[in-house]
């Protein structure tokens, strides 16, 4: 019997799947994959417990023995970039075979509704899509799926190479972070999407870590409450629908499920080597944003733990420019956003992470920006430069100390081949001072060299000084490479 896996997993392939007679290989390693190059390549899927497993990747062979629960696992040399390869399984007469495997790079995409914002919603999107034509960037979208208990396997679209067909519906984000590596790193790339809209970081982060943390209880609680309303919450709905058929579909539970997404989307991934993360989540927190640094810190730990990759790159994108609709949004927005926003900076300075600016490149009143482009080349540039050593303006101006001379904070900028610039002139707006009662007031600020000068009246005896504190910033600062500082907060010794 011989199947191939693109057979084995087709999401509607039913009859294939109860024709096969027991041998397998994981749905993440199926047809056009790519692999991790140069790391030792692990091989794992389904078999008859007892049977032996023999397997073919080039020259490369191996043996397992299918153990009690079903599964079977084998590890082989690491390879280098390269291919195609053919994989060949057997198992008496069962054979699976997966084709067209390339080594490279692989990326997850993972995080919140601007993650899984298709490429084809995006400002450019149409002009990219007709354009895509990329063999070597291949893309795997996990199909949505929550779990009380971490899971073996996901589902998926497959992996399927970047052309017209593929990109439409997959992350505009991730699209361009990966056509922008590819091309610049001319190694097979592939990325693997694991998305839900209006999430939360505990939803990602292991039930274990989560418990660790007495502030995930009260989420715990809630879900618990959520679950068991469910079915009268349905039933209400359902009858409102036959008056109102445009009544709105009220929050499923299992959004809400504490460890859920991590669960059923992240854990499943783990026995398949990757080169890093890139993260774009942030937004649902930031009602509850004095949470947030624990729980992203305590993700991006558990996920480095669970890849076994202690220094795996975990790459953030910082929360967009928002300005909310009414009043009240406003007043919110301007108070949570920039408080996230800070939190992704102060963990993006941590090594191996890094951070991807878009404060300017938010729209006033959408939560969901359409200009992605910068978004996923800014993640690609600072993916080139910490990761891959490549020499290319990744970020904006830095502060790297403030000092009070005569009544003004002077912000040092961190020094480089990049010039700092207003994207006016030398003045600057958004920039803050506030003295000893911590109350903050406009200030003027003016660009000198790799310094900001900034002065109040209100202000004499300034103690901190913040920039873009607000959630729809001017975000004036920039380089001339056109990459805009990070808003921020400093205290002046």
């Amino acid at each position: 019997m011989i199947l191939r896996t693109s057979i084995l997993t087709g999401l509607f392939c039913l009859n294939a799947i109860v024709a096969w007679a027991g041998l397998s290989v994981n749905s993440l390693i199926s047809d056009g994959a790519v692999l991790q190059r140069e790391r030792p390549v692990h091989l794992w899927g389904q078999g008859d417990p007892g049977a032996q497993v023999a397997v073919e990747l080039g020259e490369a062979t191996g043996q397992a023995t299918v153990g009690e629960d079903g599964g079977w696992s084998v590890e082989l040399p690491a390879m280098a970039a390269g291919g195609p390869y053919r994989l060949t399984v057997r198992s008496g007469e069962q054979v699976v075979i997966v084709s067209d495997l390339l080594f490279g790079d692989v990326w997850v995409c993972a995080g919140q509704s601007n993650m899984y914002f298709a490429l084809s919603g995006a400002t450019d999107g149409k002009k990219a899509i007709a354009a895509a034509n990329n063999p070597d960037l291949r893309l795997f979208v996990v199909s949505r799926a929550a779990s009380d208990e971490p899971q073996a396997s996901v589902q998926g679209s497959g992996w399927l190479p970047a052309n017209k067909y593929s990109v439409s519906n997959f992350s505009a984000v991730g699209y361009y972070f990966g056509d922008m590596l590819q091309r610049r790193t001319d190694v097979p790339i592939g990325l693997i999407m694991s998305t839900v809209g209006g999430t939360l970081a505990n939803n990602w982060t292991s039930r274990e870590v989560l418990e660790s943390n007495p502030d995930s209880e009260a989420y715990f609680k809630r879900y618990e409450r959520e679950k068991a309303a469910w079915p009268q919450v349905l039933a209400e709905y359902e009858q409102a629908r036959k008056s109102d058929p445009a009544a709105a579909r009220p929050r499923e539970p299992e959004k809400r499920q504490p460890a859920g997404y991590y669960n059923g989307m992240i854990a499943p991934l783990f026995p398949f080597p990757v080169k890093g993360v890139i993260w774009y989540q942030g937004e649902s927190d930031s009602w509850k944003y004095w949470h947030y640094d624990r729980f992203l810190r305590d993700l991006i730990a558990d996920w480095r733990k669970g890849w076994q990759e202690p220094d795996m790159p975990f790459l953030i994108v910082q929360l967009a420019g928002l300005k909310g609709k009414s009043s009240d949004d406003i007043k919110t927005v301007n108070e949570n956003y920039p408080a996230i926003r800070e939190v992704q900076r102060q963990v993006a300075r941590e090594p191996n992470n890094g951070l991807a600016v878009a404060a300017d490149v938010g729209e006033a009143f959408d939560i969901h920006p359409r200009n992605k482009r910068p978004v996923g080349e800014r993640l690609a540039r600072t993916a080139l430069a910490q990761v891959y050593g490549v020499d290319i303006a990744w970020h904006g101006p830095e502060p790297v100390g403030v000092a009070l001379e005569d009544g003004a904070a002077i912000v040092t900028f961190e020094p480089g081949s990049a010039t700092m610039l207003g994207r006016n002139g030398p003045e600057l707006a958004d920039f803050e001072l506030a003295g000893a009662d911590q109350i903050f007031h406009p200030a003027q600020a003016r660009i000198e060299g790799d310094q900001v000068v900034v002065t109040s009246r209100e202000v004499p005896a300034p103690v901190s000084v913040r920039y873009a504190w607000k959630g729809f910033p001017a975000m004036e600062l920039v380089n001339d490479a056109g990459l805009p500082a990070s808003p921020f907060v400093e205290s002046i010794p």
